[in-house]
C-alpha cells in the first residue's frame, strides 16, 4: 500500500479521431478529497470515464495502489473498488430507494458487507431510510443524488469518483451534500470530485487540479489554488 491511492501518468484519450486528454498526470492521495475543476469541454468527465475504462485510454498509465490497471475492463476495475457516480444520477426509476441501493452491492467484494454498508448509507442520508420503499422517480433531485451517492458507497469504494455532484440542485441541498462528502472523507474514503461549483469544491477538498483544453496547467493545495489570481478571475468571478 502507498499513500497514493490512484495515479494517472501522461494519460491520453478521446472520442473517434478527436483527442480530448493530452498527457495529463495526477495523484490522488488515500483518504483525501481531490477535486478537478475547469470550464465546460475541458475534459473533466472524459478523465473520469477514462479512469473507469468506459472510454479507452489512448496512451499513458492508470495505477491503483501502485498496480497498473490501465487495460482492465470497467467491470474488473469496479471489482477492485473503483467506483464512478456518473453525472445525471442514472438511477432505476421504477425501483425503490432500497432496491437501487442494493444494486450497488453486486460485486463479490461488496456483497459480504451489504448490510453494514446499507446502515452506513442510511446514517449518512437519514432521508433515504425514511423513503426506502419509495420509487426513485418520485424523489426530488437532491434525494436522487443522495441515492446515486449511496449506491456508490454500497460498492465498498477504494476510490469514489463523483461527476458533477451539485448539478441542478438548489444551493442549500448542494451545501448539505458537500458536508456529507467531507464526513465521508473523514471516514477514510478516497474521493475524486469533478465539480462546476468551484467555490464549494475548493472549500471542501484537499488538493485541486485545474483542467484546461485537456491539460493540467495548475495544481496545488486547494486553499492555495483558491487564492491564485487566474483561478479567481476564471472560476470564482472575482
Amino acid at each position: 500500500m502507498t499513500d497514493v491511492a490512484l495515479e494517472l501518468q501522461n494519460l491520453e484519450s478521446g472520442y473517434g479521431e478527436v483527442q480530448v486528454l493530452w498527457g495529463i498526470s495526477l495523484k490522488v492521495r488515500a483518504g483525501k478529497l481531490t477535486t478537478i475543476i475547469g470550464a465546460n469541454g475541458a475534459g473533466k468527465t472524459t478523465t473520469l470515464r477514462t479512469i473507469m475504462g468506459s472510454t479507452r485510454p489512448w496512451g499513458g498509465r492508470i495505477l491503483l495502489d501502485g498496480e497498473d490497471v490501465t487495460k482492465l475492463s470497467p467491470h474488473a476495475k469496479a471489482g477492485r473498488g473503483m467506483v464512478l457516480v456518473p453525472e445525471g444520477r442514472q438511477l432505476f426509476p421504477d425501483m425503490s430507494v432500497a432496491e437501487n441501493l442494493e444494486m450497488g452491492a453486486y460485486s463479490r467484494r461488496a456483497r459480504p458487507r451489504q448490510k453494514e454498508n446499507l446502515e452506513r448509507v442510511y446514517a449518512a442520508f437519514p432521508r433515504l431510510k425514511e423513503r426506502s420503499k419509495q420509487k426513485a422517480s418520485t424523489l426530488s433531485g437532491g434525494e436522487q443524488q443522495m441515492v446515486a451517492l449511496g449506491r456508490g458507497l454500497m460498492q465498498e469504494p477504494v476510490v469514489l469518483m463523483i461527476d458533477e455532484l451539485s448539478l441542478g440542485l438548489a444551493p442549500v441541498l448542494a451545501q448539505q451534500l458537500f458536508l456529507t462528502l467531507k464526513q465521508l472523507k473523514e471516514q477514510g474514503i478516497t474521493i475524486i470530485l469533478v465539480e462546476q461549483n468551484v467555490h464549494l469544491a475548493l472549500a471542501v477538498s484537499d488538493y485541486t487540479y485545474v483542467l484546461a483544453e485537456g491539460r493540467v496547467p495548475i495544481e496545488g493545495e486547494s486553499q492555495q489554488v483558491a487564492l491564485m489570481d487566474e483561478v479567481r478571475r476564471a472560476y470564482l468571478g472575482l
